[in-house]
């Protein structure tokens, strides 16, 4: 028995399992001043990073500083979608309440500053499941468009996926957040999200880049001396059939309606240049993003090329030619014109020309990028049903396309 005391005694007197009152007040001030102070403790992404919608804000200096300076890390092939310039251009062209756009900062509490800007449009997303010409359903649905595709912020899965919840939750009536143009290198930011499932609408595609150089010696030097004479021939062939050529750079407000005329001259619609009017087209100019080729023999318009420009990229939104000179390559002639005018004008390192198979490819200038549309959905909803069933559907009928289509060609060749 007297164990079990000698030891109470002990305790006792290192004060480890004191009971009464006075005891442990008298004991607690030698356990704190005895203790390591604790970390501060981990906040969580919603904690840590605070999303503000600032539209309203979006042309003031103090934003429009913090703005340029994020876009100078910005990591969007489509950097010119993310710039103030295109936001003013969006404000500045918009006809009807429905076209709603809206500029979001990202607060982070450890950096004690802004560290990301989030551009953003809402609109509708048109589906069709095709059987050729034959559409068997169309649907509708609105969403929330990143613009520039990457988000403009750390790279921090956590943080877009926060990103998603707040945009999602802020826009209720949207079924998904959309990034047109999102690099397949970064795909895996989109893994082990469990609120949200990502798709690929129409799969991963290839899109056309031209690496620029300095100088015109050096991007005609990427060609072969076949290559050259032909593109020098092509040229020669066109101006014998049409006349004198001349090219026009489109880049001033005051150029505009020479741009309009053009699309005139080629029987175009609006639709096909991107449902743009000659508005928009000055507004682009004013903002100094508007960087397009007319190709004219006289009065006689042969080709078109719209363009936009930031930073140290042309983008190459449409080619378009008289049908007349189609056998001559016109649109070939038009863009190699332009491409010589860019490099000698301009400090551009890139020309996009986005997704889709240019007619004319030159294989030792292009380089290819994979890039999707990807659209995040919330895991549990009707539109990730919805939009997941016309993923499968697309996915399934490009299948049947690939095997389908050279059967049909060896029957058609016997």
């Amino acid at each position: 028995m007297s164990r079990p005391h000698a030891l109470a005694r002990v305790r006792l007197r290192e004060g480890v399992h004191l009971r009464t009152g006075a005891d442990r007040v008298a004991a607690r001030p030698a356990r704190v001043l005895a203790a390591t102070p604790a970390p501060p403790a981990e906040l969580g992404t919603a904690e840590r990073y605070q999303i503000s919608r600032i539209t309203s804000e979006f042309d003031t200096p103090h934003w429009t500083g913090t703005w340029r300076r994020l876009l100078a890390s910005s990591q969007s092939h489509e950097k010119i979608y993310q710039t103030p310039e295109f936001f003013r251009f969006l404000a500045d062209s918009r006809t009807s309440e429905s076209d709603q756009f809206e500029l979001f900062s990202i607060w982070d509490e450890h950096e004690n500053k802004v560290v990301g800007m989030v551009p953003v449009r809402i609109s509708d997303l048109a589906l069709d499941a095709r059987v050729g010409n034959l559409s068997l359903l169309r649907v509708r649905r609105r969403i929330i468009r990143i613009l520039g595709s990457v988000p403009m912020m750390p790279e921090d899965p956590a943080l877009l996926q926060h990103l998603f919840a707040h945009l999602l939750a802020t826009f209720r009536q949207c079924g998904a957040v959309s990034m047109q143009a999102f690099p397949i290198e970064m795909h895996a930011r989109l893994d082990g999200d469990r609120r949200h499932r990502p798709l690929v609408l129409h799969g991963w595609r290839a899109c056309h880049t031209i690496p620029l150089p300095e100088t015109v010696p050096e991007y005609l030097a990427k060609f072969n001396g076949k290559k050259r004479y032909n593109l020098t021939r092509q040229y020669r062939l066109l101006e014998e059939a049409a006349g004198p050529l001349e090219l026009k750079r489109i880049d001033r407000s005051g150029d505009v309606k020479e741009l309009v005329d053009g699309i005139a001259g080629l029987s175009l619609e609006a639709s096909a240049c991107g449902e743009k009017t000659p508005r928009d087209y000055r507004v682009l100019a004013a903002n100094r993003l508007l960087l397009s080729y007319v190709l004219k023999s006289g009065d006689d318009v042969i080709a078109v090329i719209s363009g936009s420009r930031y930073g140290d990229t042309w983008h190459v939104h449409h080619i378009y030619y008289a049908e007349r000179f189609r056998h001559l390559s016109a649109g070939a002639v038009a863009m190699h014109s332009a491409l010589q005018n860019v490099i000698a004008e301009f400090a551009f390192t890139c020309a996009d020309f986005g997704f889709g198979e240019p007619r004319q490819t030159f294989a030792s200038t292009h380089a290819l990028q994979e890039r999707g549309h990807v659209l995040v959905t919330r895991k549990r909803s009707v539109a990730r049903m919805v939009f997941g069933a016309f993923v499968r559907y697309d996915n399934w009928h490009a299948q049947c396309v690939r095997v389908l289509r050279p059967l049909a060609q060896r029957l058609l060749s016997r």
